[in-house]
């Protein structure tokens, strides 16, 4: 009788190993792979639209501007690698853009594919944002999204060399790759179970300072429709230049939005996100408090038989 506490004992542990056993197997079966899944010949066509709200006090009067960008966006896939990834050739193929004007009743608009006459300065956005309409982008894409070997076309090295203030705002070549490489949904290499969050450090090189992002990625789960969620957060903060003509500071900033993406089509199928900014900008004894709020959304537009009937 007295090997029965040790008999008992040992039958606990073994039902105890054995619980832990299909427990370890239900989390790794609610774990999923998130992963890109290119074809040879398969192009991928995207509508993305940007709006860029500005409120300001000025001398004592409350101004706002709305700038929104409508851009359509493909990504051509030339060739698949054994690993999964695959080298693809990314194209704007039109621009149109829309601004308000304080004293204007009219907005100010542009459409790259029709000759318009805009004013300044709003036509030097207009013609800085046309520079990159039909350029053919070369780069690697690997299976979880990472861009790499991005090759621009002579002529778009040429434009940026050549132009004042770049392209968009950016005056290098290597700023121009750099903004291409951060601008994609990057999976983890690994699977990741509901709940589960990873992080991407983002920065941006602009006249006033160094603009940095820290963007927490959060998998959701699946959609009642069978798109898996990643949710974001991005928490922003600017270090500024010295010795630039006027001083920006951001007092707060935050982002947040959420990504759908497509498991049986292998990419994303639409996007949603929002970032809001309060700044001061300093120049010559004054003082102007800025919000700055950025609404982009993108989605694919062009669907076959894998993406029918998404919502």
């Amino acid at each position: 009788m007295a090997c029965m506490p040790a008999l008992q004992t040992r039958m606990f542990r073994a039902a105890s190993l054995l619980l832990a056993v299909v427990c370890c197997s239900s989390v790794a079966d609610a774990q999923t792979r998130l992963q890109y899944r290119y074809e040879s010949g398969d192009t991928l066509s995207y509508e993305l639209k940007q709006t860029l709200t500005t409120t300001a006090n000025i001398s004592g009067q409350p101004m706002e501007n709305i700038m929104s960008q409508q851009l359509e966006l493909s990504t051509h896939v030339q060739n698949v690698s054994a690993d999964g990834s695959a080298e693809v050739t990314k194209r704007i193929n039109r621009i149109r853009m829309r601004a308000t004007q304080p004293g204007r009743d009219e907005p100010l608009t542009y459409d790259s594919q029709t000759e318009t006459d805009v004013p300044a300065p709003f036509r030097m956005i207009a013609d800085s944002m046309s520079r990159l309409v039909n350029q053919d982008i070369q780069m690697t894409l690997s299976p979880e999204g990472e861009a790499s070997d991005v090759q621009l076309p002579d002529s778009m090295n040429n434009l940026i060399n050549g132009a004042a203030g770049g392209i968009a705002g950016v005056n290098s070549p290597e700023g121009v790759k750099k903004m291409i490489s951060q601008g994609s949904l990057i999976f983890p290499q690994r699977a990741v179970a509901v709940n589960e969050s990873w992080t991407r450090e983002l920065s941006t090189d602009l006249p006033f300072g160094t603009m940095k992002s820290n963007v927490i990625l959060t998998y959701a789960g699946q959609t009642p429709e069978g798109l898996h969620r990643i949710d974001a957060k991005s928490k922003i903060s600017l270090i500024p230049k010295e010795g630039t003509p006027f001083q920006v500071t951001l007092k707060s900033a935050d982002g947040q939005g959420v990504y759908l993406f497509d498991e049986s089509r292998g990419c994303v199928y639409a996007s949603a996100l929002k970032q809001q900014m309060d700044l001061e900008m300093s120049a010559l004894g004054q003082t102007i408090k800025q919000n700055v709020v950025t609404d982009i959304t993108m989605r694919l537009v062009e669907q076959n038989t894998r993406t029918a009937g998404r919502p």
